[in-house]
């Protein structure tokens, strides 16, 4: 009987979409998301991710096991399918995930709320790292639309589109963010910062109590 839905994650998504296309065992579902490079967008690299997912989707009735297949010396492998409840989860995160912007608390942000511990020097350093890193990932995705079969329906690379759009916008900020840096438009001194926390605090008294 299925119980309240499953927490919602890239996998828990993933896991259910490749059981939409039909029944599969979770081998098969590991070749096809490194296949189709959907490595990218979900995290796999855990050998029992997939395993956990599947044994927690099935737990809570969103799919289930229909076979056991066994081929030569190969262990047995159980092939699993969605079930109703899991089919409508599946269209629920879509609906949800397509129309509403998630706030998911990623890390750059908050680090970035935080950089004055740094100098301006340093944060300009280790921004130029980032702006290259970016700029590999960019490539990356770029390969990935070049190489791949020329009847590939578009819709099959419209995550690579998505992550070279993003990541591009991302490359734009950091190169405005060095160049303010650069100019002294955007600079600090983080003892004075420091200081004017602590004068502000005493001052609205919402200092520690």
């Amino acid at each position: 009987m299925p119980t309240s839905p499953p927490p919602r994650s890239p996998l828990n998504l993933t896991v259910l979409a490749l059981l939409f296309e039909g029944p599969m065992h979770q081998y098969r579902m590991r070749k096809l998301i490194t296949d189709r490079g959907k490595g990218a967008v979900v995290n796999i690299r855990s050998s029992n991710s997939i395993q956990q997912t599947v044994q927690r989707l099935e737990r809570d009735g969103r799919i289930e096991a229909v076979q056991t297949e066994q081929v030569g010396g190969r262990p047995a492998r159980t092939v699993y399918r969605l079930t109703s409840a899991g089919r409508a989860d599946l269209f629920d995160a879509m609906h949800n995930a397509l129309t509403t912007p998630a706030r998911e608390y990623p890390l750059f942000p908050a680090a970035l709320s935080f950089m004055a511990i740094h100098s301006p020097a340093e944060v300009a350093r280790m921004l130029q790292q980032r702006r290259t890193e970016l700029h590999r990932i960019v490539e990356e995705h770029k390969r990935g639309v070049q190489d791949a079969p020329a009847t590939l329906p578009p819709v099959f690379l419209i995550e690579n589109d998505y992550t070279i759009c993003m990541t591009q916008a991302e490359i734009d900020w950091v190169d405005r963010t060095l160049a303010a840096l650069d100019s002294g438009e955007l600079t600090w001194n983080t003892r004075e910062l420091i200081e004017r926390a602590v004068r502000y605090e005493h001052d609205t008294g919402d200092g520690p109590r």
